[in-house]
């Protein structure tokens, strides 16, 4: 690329002095080189350019200078290190970009800026060349500041920036990704580019991301810009990119049914789906069973479960229930799934298992209550199962009220709903004149053995 820059000749050198870094801009729009000329028998081998010691006194005046904001003053003296020793320090590149970008805020006048503009790029270049270690940091900023002045030529900004992320690969700064993505969604929306490439680009830098976010030794504030980048990145994809659930059904479903989609791709899928509201989908639950099975959760495995549940599907409801009860490690979160479980037995009269599972979740969380409600209800319902008549049968109703009596004393909160239970059944209850006519006769407040699948201790009560 062909720079169109300038610097000032020796002699301007003292005017700058007099004028000062207000007029810098002016002075320094005069053609002067060719860059792409100018460090062409540059030999690094010698760090400090042919003759060290002007280099060093050059670095010395110039820096002194730079300290005071003289831009005008260290210009020449910089210009001789930039030239001859471009190799001996970095911060030579660094400050000129801070002298080139002070004189392009004192020039409003966008012919005039152009000059300053396209030195600025090559020093960004002569940075990225010399420097390698630094040469995607280089690169990015070089694009945020074509971004920033020449906005009308998006897709020279997009190949600044695909040349950084070339150079830096998982090392490139935070900073570029989500600056990059915003300008390929710009030639995205402007039909420059199509959308298997702007997936192709979101899922290059999210895996940048990705994989620093996976380091150990990643230090918090660099760790929180690749986490707020990323954010960036899936907004910006979600709100630009995608905008409803058949599109993610047309670019995507055949190619996953395909086995056409890597790892990557099917956790960008599965985000878009969810952020879509697309979860009634029947590929969103292929695409969630995929990511299950690679990466399991407790929270998208009781998703799945519930999922299954719902649907009746109980032999996979009960795979990911127990999945999901594997993995979760907080109490209270397991009492839930639990309790959820137990669910899936009772719905099936599975009456036994279903009570197992429920007193597991209230030993997980006493004073929730919930579980002994289910358990009392299990009972109430068993009227049927329990012989349907006699006082064996109207026993399940005394153990059911034991247990809505329980899940109050557990969880004053339950007080109310459990009250209203208590009276619902407790009017099921035989009558004293039932009792005593039974063979053997019962009187209130006799022990009794509920039998049927219970097998529960309780006591006789009336109904009246």
């Amino acid at each position: 690329m062909s720079y169109p820059c300038s610097f000032l000749f020796p002699f301007l050198a003292p005017v700058g002095r007099i004028l000062g870094g207000v007029l810098l801009s002016i002075i320094m729009a005069i053609p002067f080189w060719q860059p792409e000329t100018a460090h062409a028998q540059v030999d690094c081998s010698k760090k400090w350019g042919i003759d060290s010691v002007e280099t060093v006194k050059n670095i010395s005046l110039y820096r002194e200078f730079f300290k005071q904001k003289n831009y005008a003053s260290a210009l020449e003296p910089w210009r001789y290190v930039f030239f001859q020793a471009p190799c001996s320090r970095e911060q030579t590149h660094i400050d000129g970009i801070a002298m080139f970008k002070d004189a392009m805020k004192v020039q409003k006048d966008s012919t005039l800026r152009t000059p300053f503009l396209d030195t600025l790029m090559m020093i960004y270049d002569a940075r990225a060349k010399f420097f390698p270690k630094s040469a995607s940091n280089a690169l990015g900023r070089k694009a945020v500041d074509m971004l920033d002045n020449i906005p009308g030529q998006n897709s020279r900004i997009r190949e600044a920036f695909e040349a950084a992320v070339a150079v830096g690969g998982n090392a490139t700064e935070p900073f570029i990704l989500g600056y990059y993505f915003k300008v390929g969604i710009k030639d995205f929306k402007a039909g420059v580019i199509d959308q298997p490439a702007i997936f192709s680009l979101y899922n290059q830098l999210a895996g940048i991301a990705d994989a620093n976010l996976a380091r150990t030794d990643l230090d918090s504030t660099k760790r929180q810009r690749f986490i707020e980048n990323k954010a960036a990145l899936d907004a910006d994809l979600s709100i630009s990119v995608i905008e409803n659930c058949e599109q993610i059904l047309s670019a995507f479903e055949a190619k996953f049914n395909e086995g056409a989609v890597d790892i990557a791709l099917r956790d960008l899928i599965y985000t878009q789906l969810r952020l879509k509201n697309c979860k009634e989908s029947t590929f969103y639950e292929k695409v969630a069973i995929s990511k299950q099975n690679d990466n399991p959760s407790p929270l998208l495995g009781i998703e799945l479960a519930r999922r299954f549940h719902k649907s009746d599907r109980k032999k996979e409801a009960e795979q990911y229930y127990q999945s999901a009860l594997s993995l979760v490690t907080d109490d209270s979160v397991k009492a839930q799934y639990t309790y959820d479980y137990a669910a899936l037995f009772s719905e099936d009269k599975q009456f036994s298992k279903a009570r197992v599972l429920a007193l597991q979740a209230h030993a997980l969380r006493p004073s929730w209550g919930k579980p002994l409600i289910f358990i009392g209800n299990l009972y109430a319902s068993s009227y049927i199962e329990c012989g349907g008549g006699g006082i064996a049968a109207q026993a399940v109703y005394w153990a059911a009220v034991d247990k809505y009596k329980a899940a109050a004393k557990a969880n004053p909160a339950l007080q109310e709903e459990c009250d209203q239970l208590i009276s619902k059944y407790s009017g099921y209850f035989p009558t004293i004149q039932t009792l005593f006519f039974n063979k053997p006769p019962f009187k209130v407040g006799d022990a009794y053995r509920v039998g049927c699948w219970l097998d529960e201790s309780t006591t006789v009560r009336s109904s009246d």
